[in-house]
């Protein structure tokens, strides 16, 4: 039989800069009394991923600091509307305006993505293979 489940985890606290992010997976993951299981599939945020690295910066909420944010972050802009711009990030991602998160941050702050997901991706399943096998 086939079969697709999803569960979130509980018990991953606020992430900051330095956090080890496995660590908190894998004790949230026992805390629920989960299972890694061969070809399970893992989901991280990259929100997660970029506050645990450090990827958090001063934001002072004006329109030209959110205009010099996406620019920074971004290899072209695709498209303008009103304060919305589609961009090209220089991951190669099309998003809106940069991928930059304002949303649940510690005011005067906003999220950016990560530098290179992919290496942060291996790093987090190479980690967890190395403690759990």
């Amino acid at each position: 039989m086939n079969e697709l489940r999803l569960f979130a985890l509980d018990g991953v606290g606020e992430i900051v800069a330095g956090d080890d992010l496995v660590s908190a997976f894998l004790d949230a993951l026992d805390a629920g009394s989960h299972q890694l299981q061969h070809h399970d599939v893992v989901i991280v945020t990259s929100k997660v991923v970029s506050k645990s690295e450090g990827r958090v910066v001063p934001f002072d909420g004006t329109d030209e600091h959110r205009e010099r944010l996406i620019l920074q972050e971004s290899t072209r802009i695709l498209r303008r509307r009103g304060p919305l711009r589609i961009t090209e990030t220089t991951h190669g991602f099309v998003n809106a305006n940069a991928g930059i998160d304002h949303s649940n941050t510690a005011a005067g702050t906003a999220v950016l993505l990560p530098k290179d997901p992919d290496r942060s991706a291996r790093r987090f399943r190479a980690e967890i293979s190395r403690r759990r096998g």
